[in-house]
């Protein structure tokens, strides 16, 4: 049956569009790459010969060779003498190499690549380091290959370099309190207090700085049955930030707040005062918390030093160990549940809401619980370390 159509794959038309254009190869190769294109639009032989300035038996014999041998016979005499079938492994790693460097390593001002810019590098690049066939790569082929790779130079993901020589020691230390803090339950969950032994008391600790007071300029709009959600108008106004000095005390599930306008020294100490007040003397005061200056400047070991000795001890997380923090959970959960979306009228209102949220909380307070496997820590020295007089701090 006479043939009377001819269909190109998307990458084909791009190749064929990218010989169509180029300047530097031969007329009859342009000439027969249009071919191809204006016959997979549907134009007879005739429409192209004439389009072309070319006779139709030209036409004719370019479609048939392409579709006895596809396009490479189709555009070329002789076997493969420009665009080999294949792109070889070599100019595979090639691209990989490229892809995996940043631009501004090979001269551009640009961080990271686009796939524009990566294209015209390897077209203009790929002769001279003996990759000819890459002269004519597409876009979507570069983009097609990246990805089998699964390569991303177009995007950044961040990471946290471990930089505390003693993480593993640290996360062991914050992981053996909560085992300890678990074996102060018996088996029906109640605290065992002993008679002869102090309490321990564990308190995981952290700041959430700069919860901002916004306020909206016009009213919200409540959900109705045409428009089941709350709308919004896109303006507000910044009425200036609150910090939050929260900790958990993970005996009780109590959650204690204090709001202030800063998280200096100064008021890390007030919360320290706070619980001082709270708990009996003779008990220890365990409080988890990470490295930030405030927890060791010089005016909070002055306040330490005027506390009784072992009244308060400090279990420092590792750098970029915040994960290891019961709070971290308990702020996830406030943000999503009180802090999205609010606003408010003046930043007293935001202070007030905030006591509330805590207030309801401990209405029915949440033992947590850290869900985690410590085979290697031995009970024995749980149990041993747990009823011992901890340092002052």
């Amino acid at each position: 049956m006479r043939r009377t159509y001819l269909t190109l794959s998307e990458e084909d038309k791009d190749y064929l569009k990218t010989l169509s254009k180029k300047r530097t190869i031969q007329a009859q190769i342009v000439d027969r790459a249009k071919i191809l294109l204006y016959k997979s639009d549907g134009m007879t032989f005739n429409a192209i010969a004439e389009k072309l300035a070319i006779s139709s038996a030209t036409v004719r014999l370019c479609v048939s060779k392409y579709y006895e041998g596809g396009i490479e016979k189709a555009l070329f005499d002789t076997q493969r003498p420009g665009r080999p079938s294949e792109i070889t492994d070599d100019a595979k790693a090639w691209i990989i190499n490229l892809a995996c460097q940043r631009p501004v390593e090979l001269g551009y001002a640009q961080e990271l690549w686009t796939l524009n810019a990566l294209h015209k590098h390897i077209q203009k690049h790929a002769e001279e380091a003996g990759y000819p066939r890459l002269t004519t790569i597409t876009k979507p082929y570069i983009q097609k290959f990246l990805k089998e790779q699964d390569i991303k130079p177009f995007k950044i993901r961040y990471y946290c370099e471990k930089r505390d020589q003693d993480f593993e020691s640290k996360m062991h230390e914050v992981l053996l309190v909560y085992k300890q803090i678990e074996m102060q339950f018996d088996e029906n969950g109640t605290l065992i207090v002993p008679d002869d032994y102090k309490l321990t008391i564990t308190v995981s600790y952290d700041e959430k700085p700069g919860i901002q007071a916004i306020s909206n300029t016009a009213p919200d709009l409540r959900p109705t049955t045409e428009n089941g959600e709350v709308y919004r108008d896109a303006e507000y106004k910044r009425l200036g930030t609150l910090s939050l000095l929260a900790g958990i005390d993970l005996l009780t599930g109590e959650a204690i707040p204090l709001v202030s306008e800063t998280h200096k020294s100064s008021d890390f100490i007030e919360f320290l005062k706070i619980r001082d007040k709270k708990y009996p003397l003779q008990d220890t005061i365990r409080i988890i918390l990470d490295n930030h200056s405030a927890h060791t400047s010089k005016e909070t070991q002055r306040f330490l030093d005027t506390m009784p000795k072992g009244r308060f001890k400090f279990v420092f997380t590792p750098k970029h160990g915040s994960w290891l923090n019961m709070i971290e959970s308990f702020f996830s959960k406030m943000t999503k549940q009180m802090l999205r979306g609010i606003r408010v009228k003046t930043k007293q209102e935001l202070e007030e809401r905030i006591y509330q949220y805590f207030e309801e909380v401990n209405r029915e307070p949440v033992v947590y619980h850290w869900k985690y496997k410590m085979d290697e820590i031995e009970k024995k020295k749980c149990c041993t370390e747990l009823w011992m007089p901890f340092s002052a701090h």
